[in-house]
């Protein structure tokens, strides 16, 4: 992946950060939620949210879809997972103790590592056979 690329994605990652926490933030990002709601945007975030989000993303760099999203993936755990330190770590004083009192926030770290490469991975295979059908047809149409 060039340069450009990785751009891309962590301006993605950063954009989508500042969103999260400034809607977060009438609620102590998401503290004062009850667990039903915490749980909730934890789900939507791995079964809704992400996989969307990472679909376009990776389909709009393009080349190794797989590939880009392990690099999405890193991009979307490490990068956030600064974030989230320097804000609620360092800045509210909590330090690490908020992967436990920001528990979804660990568990989209995570989350970030499962469904992106199996979007990435779904891409490519639907590419191959994509192109694997292109090829058959086009040695069809010359027989």
């Amino acid at each position: 992946m060039n340069i450009k690329k990785h751009l891309v994605l962590i301006t993605v990652v950063c954009v989508a950060w500042a969103v999260f926490y400034l809607i977060g933030l009438s609620s102590d990002y998401f503290l004062t939620w009850t667990t039903a709601e915490q749980m909730l945007i934890t789900w939507m975030g791995f079964f809704s949210i992400l996989p969307f989000f990472c679909f376009f993303v990776v389909v709009f760099l393009g080349g190794d879809y797989f590939k880009t999203s392990l690099w999405f993936a890193f991009y979307a755990s490490v990068e956030l997972f600064a974030f989230d330190y320097v804000v609620v770590g360092l800045i509210e004083g909590q330090g690490l103790g908020f992967l436990m009192s920001h528990w979804y926030l660990t568990i989209g770290y995570f989350e970030a590592w499962i469904v992106m490469p199996l979007v990435g991975s779904a891409l490519m295979k639907f590419k191959e056979a994509s192109f694997s059908g292109q090829k058959r047809n086009t040695m069809q149409m010359s027989i």
